[in-house]
């Protein structure tokens, strides 16, 4: 067994390709940081991505690092602690895991033993895909966001790192080019933006959507249900099938999805890890 990392996000999608086209869903994460790595969309994120060879050369496991945020995609269980041993031999200062619970506490446990630390559970996460679309009513209309705003894509993207306590760095350059994509949207009341909803590229067939963000101000009006409806919408249009993510523990958001259609997939458990 053999674990690569490299920061060379071209070639590490043109080496696990075949890998991803067993599950896309299961790895749109991945996928999507591969594809804003290589089109300039990533900002001041800096990714570390792991494949997992076997014997016979083959990928049979998948896992990358943003900023010290590990991301384990499947792989054998035997070599999770050995996917740890490589991010700290490449002098990665991981700060958190997130994967399915067994790994990423596998990989929690492993780490914390190595260095001496401590590691807990922070947050869990469902996956869902998109089934029978229902398109809800909401005063007001959507639209793709423009250049002119820029300001206040930035702005509603920080408010929703601060609030669901994970970082963003996109800076205003990858903010303008996934505008000039076409991934940012914005529902407009009264002629002002009241809810962002962003999306990535389609990847082997799979978008997802996320950040999703409504200001306290303007919730409670259905903005984010009828916007990421819109945008699930657009995304069928194209020919592909729509994801996001949710927080477990906001049961809001876990049944405004499904309301629109959204079905859950599985679960994933995020841990903090402390030196």
């Amino acid at each position: 067994m053999r674990i690569d990392i490299t920061t060379d996000a071209a070639r590490f999608l043109a080496d696990v390709a075949p890998f991803l086209h067993g599950d896309p869903l299961r790895h749109t994460v991945i996928a999507t940081a591969l594809v804003n790595r290589i089109n300039g969309r990533s900002g001041g994120m800096v990714t570390q991505f792991a494949s997992v060879r076997d014997d016979a050369d083959t990928v049979v496991g998948l896992a990358q690092c943003t900023n010290g945020a590990a991301y384990l995609g499947e792989m054998p269980a035997q070599s999770i602690s050995a996917v740890a041993d490589a991010f700290r031999a490449h002098d990665i200062a991981l700060r958190s895991v997130e994967g399915d619970d067994a790994d990423a506490v596998a990989f929690a446990a492993h780490w914390s033993k190595t260095v001496g630390g401590t590691y807990r559970e922070k947050f869990s996460v469902r996956l869902f895909r998109l089934g029978t679309l229902q398109m809800p009513d909401a005063p007001g209309t959507p639209r793709q966001a423009g250049l002119d705003d820029v300001a206040v894509c930035i702005a509603m993207t920080e408010e929703f790192g601060v609030e669901a306590d994970v970082p963003h760095r996109l800076d205003e350059t990858a903010v303008r080019r996934r505008i000039e994509a076409g991934s940012s949207w914005l529902w407009e009341h009264d002629g002002q933006p009241v809810t962002l909803v962003a999306r990535h590229e389609a990847v082997l067939g799979w978008a997802r959507i996320g950040p999703v963000y409504t200001p306290p101000r303007f919730r409670g009006n259905g903005f984010a249900s009828a916007l990421t409806a819109t945008v699930a919408g657009r995304i069928r249009a194209e020919g592909a099938d729509a994801c996001l993510f949710t927080d477990l523990a906001n049961p809001t958001s876990n049944k405004i999805y499904q309301r629109i259609g959204f079905e859950p997939v599985r679960d994933f458990v995020h841990y903090t890890l402390t030196a």
